[in-house]
């Protein structure tokens, strides 16, 4: 069984109608960034008066609207209505985007940021992969100095008792010589 005419129209106004809402936007304003002198057009659309003709297909497909809105879903409803370009933003993204859209700027420039963005994005990631792998060597370097330290520390603790004990050693020589001294002189 297929549709009739009446019931694809609707189908296409109501996505249309989807279109202006979701880009914040009026049918003037949608009607004057596809091109039209006058928004009657869409209103003809909207309300349902006639079909989308060539020439508006033609005219959404050569303006940006084609960069954010899958042609195929607004002619028969498949798939998702945002283009993947659209999908691999964030929202905060999305929304300047549309915002270019509706004021007729072009999205290349957006993309040309992003671009640019993503490149300036990568230079400072890689900075940072060779800082990390300085620091990791440093690390290394640190924790082999650790261990010299802390070798050297119970060495010096062994010398140091080492130390004490010669002293000790050394007093009872002394007290031994001082006390063989003192015997022989008397």
């Amino acid at each position: 069984m297929t549709k009739t005419n009446k019931e694809k129209i609707a189908e296409i106004s109501a996505r249309i109608d989807t279109i202006i809402e979701c880009c914040a936007t009026t049918p003037n304003n949608f009607a004057k960034v596809l091109g039209y002198s006058r928004a009657q057009t869409i209103y003809d659309i909207q309300n349902r008066k006639c079909a989308p003709s060539y020439d508006f297909f033609n005219r959404f497909t050569d303006s940006e609207y084609s960069v954010i809105i899958n042609l195929r879903w607004l002619l028969n409803g498949e798939g998702e209505m945002w283009t993947d370009f659209m999908r691999r933003l964030t929202h905060e993204e999305q929304i300047t985007v549309v915002d270019q859209v509706n004021h007729g700027v072009s999205v290349s420039s957006f993309q040309m940021e992003q671009t640019v963005d993503r490149t300036v994005r990568q230079v400072e990631l890689d900075k940072l992969k060779e800082e990390n792998i300085i620091l990791r060597d440093r690390v290394k370097q640190a924790e082999k100095y650790q261990k010299t330290i802390l070798s050297q520390e119970r060495q010096i603790g062994r010398l140091e008792k080492e130390i004490e004990e010669l002293k000790r050693q050394l007093e009872k020589t002394a007290g031994a010589a001082n006390i063989g001294a003192t015997a022989n002189v008397g």
